[in-house]
């Protein structure tokens, strides 16, 4: 009799990957670009892990005028041109690379990915870092609310 398949997920910005400069940085861009004061940096690592709507709202305050959809096009904008120039790499942590080929390397463990990244932003990460074949699944912020 064939053992059960265990289902290990990931997250990926602060578990897999250190991407909080990236994050930072693509979040001043956008509050610059819609001409509002950027929160502080502590405030703005957070909202890790919440889709951007949740994110923007987080970061609102309640504010009734805050312009939440703008932003979120902002730092999409922002986000992407950081990407393309490598402004800051979203670098594996330490131990990551070994700890999932470790798991993945099991019969019977079927790896993947849960997490508030968009499905583009977490396929170029494992594809950056070569790791996209070891995942049978990936979940975003695009597939399900935060």
């Amino acid at each position: 009799m064939r053992k059960p398949l265990k289902l290990v997920l990931f997250d990926v910005d602060g578990t897999l990957v250190d991407s909080q400069n990236m994050i930072c940085a693509a979040m001043h861009n956008a509050f610059a670009k819609g001409e509002r004061v950027c929160p502080p940096r502590e405030k703005v690592l957070s909202i890790v892990g919440l889709s951007l709507p949740e994110a923007f709202t987080a970061l609102g305050d309640g504010q009734p005028d805050f312009p939440v959809a703008a932003l979120i096009e902002h730092y999409k904008e922002a986000f992407f041109a950081l990407r393309a120039e490598n402004a800051h790499p979203e670098d594996l942590y330490s131990g990551a690379r070994e700890a999932i080929e470790q798991v993945a390397a099991h019969d019977d463990v079927v790896l993947g990915i849960a997490t508030g990244k968009s499905q583009r932003g977490a396929q170029e990460m494992l594809k950056r870092h070569g790791l996209a074949h070891l995942f049978s699944i990936i979940k975003t912020a695009d597939d399900a609310p935060s």
